[in-house]
């Protein structure tokens, strides 16, 4: 699980640079590191493990790909908490989900004051995978709270 641990690290990382570089979270960085967690979760534990880890993906990214089809975050924030969910697994994915939520809130709110100091209009874009890596490093570190 190590190596399923890494994979999922390099990728939060990789995503937010090309994220903030380009606007982008590149499918070469995500569908490998998917694989490689599916394939880690699969030798590691066997099917079951497999199946929490195919729950974990669809909590994770299930929220998300609806805020896609409205428009709100891009594919590639739904690949990336694709691997964050095969990784955490359905419950830690969860937490996963909240921590994304609050870490996307403040990121936000953040982008806006700043624009109202430089007494500039609000983005358009913030780069959503800064607050996928702080979600899922929340998550991984505290779970959900309560």
């Amino acid at each position: 699980m190590e190596l399923a641990a890494a994979a999922t690290a390099l990728t939060l990382a990789a995503a937010v640079i090309t994220d903030l570089r380009s606007r982008r979270i590149l499918n070469a960085i995500t569908l490998p590191s998917l694989c490689v967690v599916l394939l880690c979760q699969l030798f590691a534990g066997g099917p079951p493990a497999l199946v929490r880890a195919l729950l974990g993906l669809l909590i994770c990214a299930g929220p998300f790909f609806l805020a896609n089809l409205a428009g709100w975050i891009g594919m590639g924030d739904v690949k990336l908490l694709a691997v964050v969910g095969a990784f955490l697994g359905p419950q830690a994915g969860a937490a996963a989900v909240f921590w994304v939520a609050i870490a996307g809130g403040a990121q936000a709110v953040l982008a806006l004051a700043a624009a109202r100091l430089r007494g500039t209009a609000g983005p358009r874009y913030v780069p959503y995978a800064c607050a996928i890596g702080a979600g899922s490093l929340l998550a991984f570190l505290f779970g959900l709270p309560g």
